[in-house]
């Protein structure tokens, strides 16, 4: 049962304007084709042209979603949602600052019933419109303020959730400054619930996080991607990592082992992923893995291990070390053409207008089938090969 009236013909009138779009139509001529249904022509133009944009972020199921564009900009990954809705498995959960609703819908396949609260209007209304695309029959949606003390008296939930916005420009973040404050959804949410969580920036640093709880980074894909903070009784641990799509993980209650610090590299070169550093628990990791590796290399970009044993972690990418040699072009790309290369992808710091410039000169006249991956530790190029099938 469709949660908007008008809904077919809403999206309708979207999917004619992604059309018109994609086939190369000026923005005036499009606004003037335009039918006027529930939005102004401008919103419509903005709603098509975003879920032209989300297919990168969503795939095929952009093809149904509407969004605006803070809204794209902040809607959750849909691995990422259904990890949040399977790890806040409850009856009945509330959003609380649910935007355009992606995460709503995802807590909807997981709960009994499942209710949205949205100050923006538009996007309230979005957030209807996408429940009414996904067929949610158990999805409720209240525009309005989240410390509205009617909006907390009509909310009979289990678990409560909110994912505040930020100031784009802010340098240093702060829990007093997103919106709505998680400071004050915890203090006026809490007399309903203890499972209470929030999706925070995920560069906060750990001292700015004053509401106690488990802190959980998240890496999609081999990137930080989210920082959840769960309090009372959905909190684990204090500080832990996951690794979607796969769901490792590693807390700060694995074992913790001091890593040595050495300049040899030996058979096996590993790039860690930032999300575990970020979170403090490489030496958790090593722990829990059982690592016999030694540090390389550690930098606010990459830090890098090595070992003559072979380990396996979705928080790792390994390559096969193929030689080393001095870090000079000539040298570099002599031993490039000794180790059968024909591309070389750079994996150390070097100035963006730089990059194509160097490689090119190391790819010149290479000749082999082979594509490797070149990092700079101390002095020394490294030459290797991915061993794609112990990627995480």
């Amino acid at each position: 049962m469709a949660l908007t009236m008008g809904f077919e013909m809403i999206n309708e009138e979207v999917e004619e304007t992604v059309g018109l779009i994609r086939r190369g139509y000026q923005r005036e001529v499009i606004l003037n084709k335009i039918q006027k249904i529930c939005f102004n022509k401008e919103r419509l133009f903005e709603i098509a042209k975003c879920r032209i944009k989300a297919k990168k972020k969503f795939g095929e199921l952009a093809d149904k979603l509407f969004f605006d564009e803070e809204g794209l900009r902040y809607a959750t990954p849909p691995v990422v949602a259904r990890y949040r809705a399977e790890r806040l498995k409850c009856k009945r959960i509330a959003d609380v600052s649910c935007g355009v609703g992606v995460q709503l819908i995802f807590f909807s396949k997981y709960a009994e019933y499942a209710v949205g609260v949205e100050r923006n209007p538009f996007r309230a209304e979005l957030a209807r419109l996408n429940a009414a695309a996904m067929d949610c029959n158990n999805l409720a949606v209240m525009k309005g303020d989240a410390f509205d003390k009617k909006i907390i008296e009509k909310l009979d939930v289990d678990c409560v959730f909110s994912d505040p916005s930020r100031l784009p420009q802010e340098k240093i973040r702060r829990l007093e400054t997103l919106q709505p404050n998680p400071i004050k959804i915890y203090r006026l949410y809490h007399e309903k619930t203890s499972r209470i969580a929030f999706e925070l920036p995920p560069q906060i640093s750990q001292e700015n996080i004053i509401i106690e709880g488990e802190k959980e980074y998240t890496s999609l894909d081999f990137r930080l991607n989210r920082l959840a903070l769960y309090t009372g009784e959905l909190a684990t641990c204090n500080v832990s990592a996951v690794s979607l799509p796969t769901k490792e993980t590693v807390t700060d209650q694995h074992e913790y082992v001091e890593l040595n610090e050495s300049d040899k590299v030996l058979d096996y070169l590993y790039e860690v992923d930032s999300t575990v550093t970020k979170a403090n628990l490489l030496g958790n990791l090593a722990g829990k893995i059982g690592f016999e590796v030694s540090l390389v290399q550690s930098s606010k970009r990459r830090t890098l291990l090595t070992s003559n044993v072979l380990h396996k972690s979705a928080f790792l990418r390994t390559y096969l070390v193929k030689e080393t040699c001095d870090f000079n072009v000539n040298i570099i790309h002599k031993t490039l053409r000794e180790v059968d290369a024909k591309k070389a992808t750079l994996r150390f710091e070097i100035k963006t207008r730089d990059y194509w410039r160097f490689r090119k000169r190391l790819e010149a006249d290479l000749t082999g089938d082979k594509h490797v991956y070149l990092f700079k530790i101390g002095d020394k190029a490294v030459i290797t090969e991915p061993l794609k099938h112990v990627f995480g």
